[in-house]
C-alpha cells in the first residue's frame, strides 16, 4: 500500500490496507459498515434533503485514489476509516473502534 494521500470531495484520504483473509467475507464486512451522515458522501440525498454533502461516485473515488487495490481508506481530516461502496463512502468500524463504541453503548 502506498502512504500517499489524495484529495476527493474536499477531504484527504490515505490508503490504509486491503481486507485481511479473516475479514474478507461479505457478511463480516457489512456488519462493520455504517453510514456517516456527517461526512455526507452519497450518490444522492438518500437520508433526506441536504444529507448529501458531496456527490460521491465509486468510480471517481478510485480514479482519484493513489492505490486502486486498497479496500480501506483513512480520512486525514477526521481520522475515520472508510470503505468505498457502490452508493456511498461508508465508515468502517475496525475491532478497536467497535469495542470502544460498544463500551459507550452499555
Amino acid at each position: 500500500m502506498q502512504d500517499k494521500s489524495f484529495e476527493y470531495g474536499g477531504h484527504h484520504f490515505i490508503p490504509e490496507r486491503q481486507f485481511t483473509k479473516r475479514e474478507d467475507d461479505f457478511f463480516k464486512i457489512t456488519r462493520r459498515l455504517k453510514t456517516d451522515r456527517e461526512l455526507g458522501f452519497f450518490a444522492a440525498d438518500y437520508y433526506g434533503r441536504g444529507s448529501q454533502k458531496f456527490p460521491y461516485s465509486y468510480d471517481d473515488f478510485y480514479a482519484a485514489s493513489t492505490d486502486r487495490k486498497c479496500d480501506i481508506f483513512r480520512c486525514v481530516e477526521n481520522g475515520r476509516l472508510y470503505v468505498p461502496c457502490q452508493y456511498e463512502l461508508q465508515q468502517y468500524m475496525d475491532e478497536k473502534q467497535k469495542e470502544r463504541r460498544n463500551a459507550y453503548e452499555r
